[in-house]
């Protein structure tokens, strides 16, 4: 691990961070600069250490290569953690992962059968979609995180009709937390979903494979502005970006952070969505033994609405509920999130989309502009006890 050591006080707020990469020649560094900027204000009530073993300003080279390895002062696996190579049509590759001297470059291409990079894909066509399918980048960390624990990334999202996500998993791919999934590009039918950024959690069963995740209309971000994030963020070829994060402060406490402000709060059997400047704080419902659905998405029964967020008006919501918005269905044995989790970053060709032909053409493929994401930092910090 990266030595500790104790920085100066921005504001109230005191951090105990990772030296850097130049502090040994008396300059601030990259690392430094995202070590002591400043936590969002709802998390700035408290002291935080921020680790560096599992976070990274990606200012050093690592090239594309046609192996699996273990790169960035042993932090990352240019790979998914386990063999899988990728939902729907995707086919996670070694070589569409590196980093260019200032930030990770994770880019997709068109999937070929006869030609493929490693690693080969041999078990047929994915879809059936000989012509369908999708390289793309993918990296897990080396190290995990567990809570308590704050987790945000600085992300420019792919300008195509993928999926560019910031996750964390459970070796065991039981227990997921979405830090980013945004949908991107536009085109081809994908308007809709390429206005919002995704943040949920999904609790899974492997066999026989069973998800939960919250369904309801908080859980997709909008930005007044913005139609298109894949359009925001490449803006022309100058490059914007995104900070989201997720501060997991207990197995059944999440809360979501987009540029620093704090978006969404799930706890125990209660959620509060900052929706159209207000506060909407409420909890699920079922109805024999079964989630309750209205408009074709998971109900959830308004408790209160604020023009702030108070987490003893969630406490409050939470007093009233008896459903669990972590965890409904007990997957998890009643625990919560309880597991070590490994960093993921990837794009991905996600099924659901290639069945309703949401997929990104030949053109957009070619396209290094656009078909990359790009991400400026991961840093990540636990509270000090």
């Amino acid at each position: 691990m990266i030595k500790q050591i104790l920085i100066c006080a921005i504001g109230a707020l005191l951090f105990s961070c990772g030296s850097g990469k130049d502090a040994s020649k008396g300059k601030s560094s990259k690392m430094d600069e995202i070590a002591t900027m400043p936590l969002p204000i709802h998390l700035q009530d408290f002291k935080w250490e921020f680790q560096g073993d599992v976070s990274d300003d990606f200012n050093y080279k690592f090239a594309p290569t046609n192996a699996k390895i273990i790169f960035g002062e042993n932090k990352w696996l240019n790979f998914y953690h386990s063999k899988w190579d990728g939902p729907g049509t995707t086919y996670w590759k070694y070589n569409h992962a590196s980093v260019d001297g200032s930030e990770l470059i994770i880019k997709a291409s068109r999937w070929n059968k006869d030609k493929q990079f490693e690693p080969v894909y041999t078990k047929g066509v994915k879809m059936d979609k000989p012509d369908g399918g999708v390289n793309a980048g993918c990296i897990s960390s080396v190290g995990k995180v567990v809570y308590p624990v704050y987790i945000e990334s600085k992300s420019s999202v792919a300008n195509i009709v993928l999926a560019s996500d910031v996750w964390l998993l459970s070796p065991d791919a039981t227990q997921e937390i979405d830090i980013m999934e945004c949908y991107g590009g536009a085109e081809h039918g994908n308007a809709y979903f390429a206005k919002s950024i995704h943040v949920s959690h999904h609790s899974f069963i492997r066999k026989p494979f069973t998800d939960y995740q919250p369904r309801d209309m908080g859980a997709w971000y909008h930005r007044e502005g913005v139609k298109a994030w894949g359009e925001y963020c490449w803006n022309n070829g100058d490059r914007k970006y995104v900070r989201t994060g997720v501060y997991w402060k207990s197995p059944v406490h999440f809360e979501h952070y987009i540029d620093g402000e704090l978006y969404r709060v799930l706890y125990d059997k209660s959620i509060a969505t900052k929706r159209n400047g207000k506060w909407e704080y409420g909890y699920p419902t079922m109805t024999d033994g079964k989630l309750d659905v209205k408009n074709g998405k998971q109900k959830i029964t308004n408790f209160s609405t604020l023009d702030h967020y108070s987490f003893a008006e969630l406490e409050k919501a939470n007093a009233v509920s008896t459903v669990s918005i972590i965890d409904p269905y007990e997957y998890q044995g009643g625990k919560g999130y309880t597991k070590e989790l490994n960093i993921i970053v990837n794009l991905e060709s996600q099924d659901w989309h290639v069945k309703a032909g949401r997929t990104p053409s030949d053109e957009d493929l070619l396209n290094p502009d656009r078909n990359t994401m790009k991400v400026d930092w991961i840093r990540v910090f636990k509270p000090v006890q």
